[in-house]
């Protein structure tokens, strides 16, 4: 064993993190050592790949050769994650903003970013089966002094003029509007709203935030009917609130209106009537089907929640026919949503390029969204912009590598 090494522990997986564009999972039984420090020189950097420990999250080096005879095959992932009780990474048992509060929680592209990604915090009025901020509900919010700060200081990098408020449940904030006000004043151009719709529903609060500046809202709407939408957000009156804000929204005209429904088991029998009801009530609207995080309430609900993807991929396809109108997809690979025709609002490339404040950002560990490439993969040209599939989703169906279909470059 040479300098540096360390033995790990025999138990656990390791994720490698970059190789020929693929993420593989090795178990640790296979390997003998692992580097758990930088390896250095270039030199040392050639025979040696970074890894991520499973489900510590402790960052390694591992040589390279040791990795390649012990990948695990496609179709062995379900049963060595299930083996070895991974569904994600554990959750951080303490995912605490950081303890001087005049510090601005910063992560994401710190150098060149399109957008900002506010989220205040994880309180929320609804409770969502599938919420990925379920995990942050009680943990402290962003202070008002420290939104200010990360405003004003995105708003001094060239090029950044769009901020995105989220949560938990933005509106829930009582100093939302004049943080709004302060974007909108300060230099972006586009400052738009996550919301559940149930504020945006009173009128007078609804001028107030569109007079303060939102120009763009994504609505949550996950059913057409009250019993499957108010049960999903585990919130009685929640649907009649949403529809009453779409409403309202489509009759004043003066914002950009993407509905958000998050296809999961629940309500995948009415995804593809979704369009009816929406352009019903507000024609211009746009429609967002999006994947589940598998992160918060969605891991924690993950065996009754998740659907499989060639379902989700049928579902959308379906409800495409049925409209004219904008239909985008969210959080699926891009060889998912190429198949389908439609934009994928949120791929690897978007998420490069945003800066967020947030209280994820503390987090000491990777969370349970993480993903991994599979053999399947290999090849595929959309690899520069995929991070694969969710290992929640990999554990959940053993036949997940024939649900999805790799392009070649």
């Amino acid at each position: 064993m040479g300098p540096g090494h360390a033995m790990t522990r025999r138990t656990g997986l390791l994720l490698l993190e970059n190789s020929g564009g693929r993420l593989h999972l090795v178990p640790l039984d296979a390997l003998r050592s692992v580097l758990l420090l930088d390896p250095g020189p270039a030199h040392h950097r050639q025979r040696t790949a970074e890894c991520t420990a499973l489900p510590s999250g402790q960052a390694m080096w591992v040589d390279l050769d040791e990795i390649s005879p012990h990948v695990v095959p496609d179709r062995a992932v379900a049963d060595v994650l299930t083996a070895f009780g991974v569904t994600g990474l554990q959750p951080a048992d303490s995912p605490m903003l950081p303890e001087d509060r005049r510090a601005t929680p910063f992560f994401g592209n710190l150098v060149d970013p399109d957008w900002l990604s506010v989220s205040l915090g994880g309180k929320c009025d609804s409770r969502c089966v599938f919420c990925f901020t379920e995990w942050i509900r009680h943990q402290p919010s962003l202070t008002f002094d420290q939104a200010i700060r990360a405003l004003d200081e995105a708003a001094s990098i060239a090029g950044l003029e769009t901020v995105v408020f989220t949560g938990g449940e933005p509106t829930i904030r009582k100093d939302l509007p004049e943080l709004v006000r302060h974007a909108s004043g300060n230099g972006f151009k586009v400052v738009g709203l996550q919301t559940n719709g149930h504020r945006l529903a009173e009128p007078a609060y609804l001028d107030e935030i569109l007079d303060a500046g939102v120009a763009t809202v994504l609505l949550s709407l996950h059913g057409v009917r009250s019993e499957t939408h108010d049960g999903i957000a585990r919130r009685k009156g929640s649907f009649a609130l949403a529809l009453e804000a779409l409403r309202a929204m489509s009759d004043r005209g003066k914002c950009l209106v993407s509905v958000n429904f998050v296809v999961c088991r629940e309500n995948a029998h009415e995804a593809e009537s979704l369009p009816d009801l929406v352009h019903g009530v507000a024609p211009a609207a746009e429609i967002r089907y999006s994947f589940p995080i598998v992160e918060g309430a969605a891991y924690d609900n993950v065996e009754t929640t998740l659907p499989p993807l060639p379902l989700f991929a049928d579902l959308v396809a379906r409800a495409r026919s049925r409209t004219t109108g904008t239909i985008s997809v969210a959080n699926v690979p891009p060889c998912v949503s190429s198949k389908l025709g439609l934009a994928n609002t949120y791929a690897l490339r978007q998420r490069r390029s945003m800066l967020a404040v947030s209280p994820f950002a503390a987090l000491s560990t990777p969370r349970g969204e993480m993903s991994a490439k599979l053999e399947a993969c290999h090849g595929c040209r959309f690899s520069d912009d995929c991070t694969g599939l969710q290992l929640a989703y990999l554990r959940r169906f053993p036949e997940a590598h024939r649900h999805i279909d790799t392009p070649s470059p």
